[in-house]
């Protein structure tokens, strides 16, 4: 086990502000969805073994905690983990940190449910993607580190 791991790493541009001078929630958002998809590449799920085995996993809640505002040049990294990978459901976490001074901007859960992208509906993900995937279990004391 691994437990998190960096997905992202960026830097907040002055066009990503919004009026208040920090990055505007959708930049988060969009940082941790591209997280999101480097930790699918990563446990087999990238965009052909989407299309091939025509596998999801459909996001069903997410929760963000803002803990600091990110700024326009401030640097900042997205780790990934999952805090629950199994056959029927997933909880993905994710951890922004401002790269300046190391401290935590955000945290992130999201739980979604695997579908049969092919039938539209709920599916089992397979033993492969299961094993994978346990290699970035990660504990909540891991995501609000």
């Amino acid at each position: 086990m691994t437990g998190m791991t960096e997905t992202v790493r960026g830097v907040v541009r002055a066009d990503q502000c919004d009026h208040f001078g920090h990055m505007n929630v959708q930049f988060y958002d969009a940082a941790l969805s591209d997280g999101y998809f480097h930790m699918m590449s990563l446990i087999g799920l990238h965009r052909q073994a989407i299309q091939d085995r025509k596998l999801g996993i459909a996001a069903t809640k997410m929760e963000l905690n803002y803990r600091r505002e990110l700024r326009a040049g401030d640097l900042f990294r997205v780790e990934t983990g999952f805090l629950l990978f199994e056959p029927g459901r997933v909880i993905t976490a994710h951890r922004m940190t401002r790269l300046t001074d190391g401290k935590l901007a955000m945290t992130a859960q999201s739980t979604g449910t695997p579908i049969d992208l092919a039938l539209r509906r709920r599916t089992e993900l397979p033993d492969d993607v299961v094993a994978l995937a346990s290699r970035f279990i990660c504990t909540a004391e891991d995501l609000a580190a």
